[in-house]
């Protein structure tokens, strides 16, 4: 009879009278039976056989507990072997205590329960968004909530950086904060920091020349809020990706930056006219004062020569006046004529002498 013919679908047996008043009850399948049955069935695959007990009772065989427990305790052993990646290292859990780190590669730690792994990638650089995320096709969408912030000067400023950070400390990492929200725990310390920061800055300098400060001062607040956690994370660097005012005032921030870069522009003209004129003055007026301490000493060594020369012509006058006199005079005289055109001849010799009468020069001739 199949078993869904029977009363109350019982598959176990068939319906026998039951207590009175007339009601069926089912009686179970006979134990002993089913186990002689699995006995026969699988005994002989470990070395056993058929038999009993004398009572009707299979008899596990000794060679097949023993098998099963060496198979089991085989694979009990090789499951504690594990391999950890390149970018990785493993925290050995005894019982829920730290007790080894292991290095990238093949390891075995003592199986479950006794000993657990937890792979840590300690060697990679993790990268977090804060103001957007990037979509699996390569797409940004940006996050308001995290990208509007308020400057010193109370103007709104729209900026979306990108904080990288390592593991630097696994136990802290793993027994101080909750491994799973370590990423939600970075983010909401870089959003605080950065939020610090840019409520103490002025809209100008933190979309103009002071990016590099708010990076710096940035990466020094998420740090200090990590160590207060003992995260066992450092922070390697923080980078403004965008920044800008708002969508709504995004033209009047434009125009007002244009002004600014013409101001700078101008600036920066004159200040290479200025570095071209002063330079070439201070130059013309240290020439003009070397010339002029020049002069001065060729002045001076000049009228110091005359003075030396007078000097030693007084000495020698003193000793022959005569012939110091005559000696000055012929001198004098070369001196005054040798730059003369005038001709002088003696009448002695003139008639002895072809005249020669140069009209043009007539008044500079003297014949006497």
């Amino acid at each position: 009879m199949p078993w869904n013919q029977n009363q109350d679908n019982n598959p176990w047996g068939s319906n026998k009278p039951g207590p009175a008043g007339g009601g069926n009850k089912q009686t179970p399948p006979d134990l002993d039976k089913v186990l002689k049955d699995l006995n026969d069935k699988f005994g002989g695959f470990f070395g056993g056989g058929k038999g009993g007990n004398g009572n009707g009772s299979p008899e596990v065989s000794k060679g097949m507990i023993i098998a099963a427990i060496g198979v089991a305790f085989v694979v009990w052993l090789a499951s504690g072997f594990y391999i950890v990646a390149a970018d990785e290292e493993a925290v050995v859990l005894r019982f829920g205590q730290h007790t080894d780190t292991r290095s990238p590669g093949l390891n075995w730690h003592l199986p479950y329960p006794i000993e657990t792994v937890e792979k840590i990638p300690t060697l990679s650089v993790q990268r977090l968004t804060i103001g957007f995320r990037t979509l699996p096709d390569g797409r940004e969408r940006k996050m308001n909530q995290e990208s509007l912030m308020l400057t010193k000067d109370e103007n709104i400023v729209d900026i979306s950086f990108v904080v990288q950070y390592k593991i630097s400390n696994i136990e802290n990492y793993l027994f101080q904060i909750d491994a799973s929200q370590a990423v939600q725990t970075v983010r909401d310390a870089a959003e605080s920091s950065i939020r610090e920061v840019i409520g103490s800055t002025l809209i100008d300098d933190v979309m103009t020349d002071k990016k590099a400060l708010v990076e710096d001062e940035t990466k020094t607040g998420i740090q200090k809020i990590l160590d207060t956690y003992k995260a066992g994370i450092r922070v390697t660097t923080v980078t403004l990706k965008d920044v800008q005012p708002p969508e709504r005032v995004s033209k009047e921030f434009k125009d007002v930056a244009s002004a600014r870069e013409d101001k700078e522009r101008t600036k920066n003209e004159a200040e290479t006219y200025a570095n071209s004129v002063i330079p070439n003055a201070r130059g013309e007026a240290k020439k003009m004062l070397l010339e002029a301490e020049a002069y001065a000493k060729e002045v001076e060594d000049r009228a110091t020569g005359e003075a030396d020369r007078f000097n030693s012509l007084y000495q020698a006058y003193k000793k022959a006046p005569e012939v110091t006199r005559k000696r000055l005079y012929l001198e004098t005289m070369e001196t005054v004529l040798a730059g003369s055109d005038k001709v002088i001849i003696d009448t002695s010799v003139a008639k002895q002498v072809l005249p020669y009468l140069p009209l043009n020069r007539a008044d500079k001739v003297e014949v006497k």
